[in-house]
């Protein structure tokens, strides 16, 4: 149960352990950091590495919200509309997981897990049956996202795609914005799609700067929306600045999106299993090549590392 405005006391083998309850959110903390998770979307709303904030606000100017979850879809399906079955269901841009009210089913100090299933609401845009479990566990200067969807259905298979949206302050501890780099662990094609004006996947691409693994950034990388490395090699990304940087590893992720909007102080670097429609061609939800389908009764992982490093004079 949440506790609003008070602290609700855990014990485990070592004693007693304080997990925070805010309204409607969760607190864990190991060390000097700390993490807040919203219960609604169970979306990570807050990252804080001593007194340095990492993660994004949100804006209701721009982009309000601030690391959303993405599930069963990732990017921008046609029409805002999916394809199940000979039916079509309305499928918001990345899903719909960030509506959906999670219950906190553990909790200890730097740990707790919440999950969600499929009910009357999910059902009007998905047909499926399904078991979103998340963790997240803090350990001093590293965030674990652990994230399993299982099956539930005795007989259907459960199509979908996974990820996850954080939007990192940038610049962090610096004034300028072109400052910064990203750093890929593999190379990466300099070659990545344009996306149309609804959002999709158009059949053109635009050539972008590497350096090696490395993609120094300014604002005009993203005046024609975002950067989608399809297929990508990396299961590493880095942000990287002056001072600090911010590592991410998604051992799990098919795609890297990395996305910002003119004059908003954030960076998005999103690991994900799928991607927005392709323009021109309406498939199927459970004919999109790039799919997990999950047998019934069968689970599968998807798993998250952040890590912030501060860098030594």
């Amino acid at each position: 149960m949440i506790v609003e405005d008070q602290d609700r006391l855990t014990a485990d083998s070592e004693g007693f352990k304080v997990t925070t309850f805010m309204h409607d959110a969760v607190v864990i903390r190991s060390g000097i950091a700390q993490a807040v998770i919203n219960r609604r979307g169970a979306e990570l709303i807050g990252w804080q590495v001593g007194v340095n904030d990492l993660l994004w606000p949100g804006d209701s100017q721009g982009w309000n919200q601030t690391c959303p979850l993405m599930f069963p879809s990732c990017g921008w399906s046609e029409s805002s509309l999916a394809e199940i079955k000979g039916q079509y269901y309305p499928m918001p841009v990345h899903g719909f997981v960030s509506m959906l009210e999670f219950d906190v089913v553990s909790s200890s100090e730097s740990e707790v897990t919440l999950e969600a299933s499929d009910d009357e609401f999910t059902k009007t845009m998905f047909p499926f049956y399904f078991l979103f479990r998340i963790t997240y566990k803090i350990v001093e200067s590293r965030l674990n996202i652990d994230i399993s969807v299982k099956n539930t259905s005795y007989s259907a298979f459960l199509p979908y795609s996974i990820g996850i949206h954080p939007g990192f302050r940038w610049p962090l501890l610096s004034s300028r914005k072109d400052s910064w780099r990203l750093q890929f662990d593999k190379s990466e094609s300099p070659l990545v799609p344009c996306i149309s004006s609804q959002g999709l996947i158009r059949g053109d691409q635009r050539k972008i700067s590497f350096r090696g693994r490395r993609l120094h950034l300014d604002e005009t990388l993203f005046k024609n929306e975002a950067l989608c490395f399809l297929n990508a090699n990396s299961k590493r990304l880095s942000l990287v600045g002056e001072k600090v940087t911010i590592r991410i590893d998604a051992p799990d992720a098919r795609n890297w999106v990395v996305w910002s909007l003119p004059q908003q102080d954030f960076l998005a670097l999103e690991p994900c299993t799928g991607h927005g429609d392709i323009e021109g061609r309406r498939i199927p939800f459970d004919e999109r090549e790039y799919n997990v389908n999950l047998a019934p009764g069968e689970e599968q992982q998807f798993r998250v590392r952040f890590e912030f490093l501060q860098h030594e004079d």
